[in-house]
Formats: structure tokens, C-alpha cells, sequence
């Protein structure tokens, strides 16, 4: 019963990931203070997208969604510390409201937090297709 209500956490936190970015790029595209290049845009937008339906595919138990999930937080973990290591550089047009340390601290942690209990045994048993 423990893996079914961190399983339904991290599922809701998913969709409002996904909601909160979808809707204020869409807010901010409105009012035109966007000031993100198309293409930056439409990768935030999918990113968002993706986010919200990974998040009720974990709400679904379903294996799909259990398996992007861990894919894509493995590869945001491994981004973040090519970063860190300034083997990678990002222009600046990814950037958020939200202040760069507090935010990569924080995607660090929760997305390690997901990898390390979603590859728990027990966990990955309660997915299906």
C-alpha cells in the first residue's frame, strides 16, 4: 500500500510540473512577455506535455510511463551534471523565473529521488501494460 501512495505522489507531481509550465508559457505567450525563440518555446511546450502525461500514465500504472519516466529523469540528471561540470553550456534561453541554483538543486534531487524509488523492488512490480 506504501509503493501505491508514492507511486500516486509522484504522479500528481508530474501533471503539475507539466501543468505549471504549460500554462505559464501559454499566460506569458498571451500577454506576449515570452520572450523565448519558437523553437525554445515548442520544446518547453512538449516538454510540459510529455510531463503531464507521463504523470497519468504513473497515476495508471502504467509500464510505459514508468519506463519515459525514469528514462527522461535520468537524462535530465545527466544533463544537469554535464552542466556542472561545464562540459555542457546552455545559451540562456532555457532560463526560468525560477532562480538557476534553487532549480537545478531542486531537478537534481527530486529526479534522483524518482530514479532511486522507481527502481526499488516492489515498485516496478505494480506496473502493467
Amino acid at each position: 500500500m506504501q509503493h501505491y501512495r508514492l507511486v500516486l505522489i509522484i504522479g500528481a507531481l508530474e501533471i503539475l510540473i507539466g501543468s505549471v509550465t504549460v500554462l505559464f508559457n501559454l499566460t506569458t505567450l498571451a500577454l506576449s512577455l515570452n520572450a523565448k525563440s519558437p523553437n525554445v518555446l515548442a520544446f518547453v511546450l512538449v516538454s510540459g506535455i510529455m510531463s503531464i502525461l507521463i504523470g497519468f500514465g504513473i497515476l495508471n500504472l502504467k509500464k510505459p510511463a514508468y519506463q519515459l519516466l525514469l528514462y527522461f529523469s535520468s537524462v535530465i540528471l545527466l544533463s544537469k551534471f554535464l552542466i556542472f561540470m561545464e562540459i555542457v553550456h546552455l545559451n540562456g534561453a532555457l532560463e526560468t523565473t525560477i532562480p538557476g541554483p534553487l532549480k537545478n538543486i531542486s531537478s537534481i534531487a527530486y529526479h534522483s529521488l524518482v530514479i532511486f524509488y522507481l527502481k526499488k523492488s516492489g515498485v516496478k512490480q505494480i506496473f502493467h501494460t
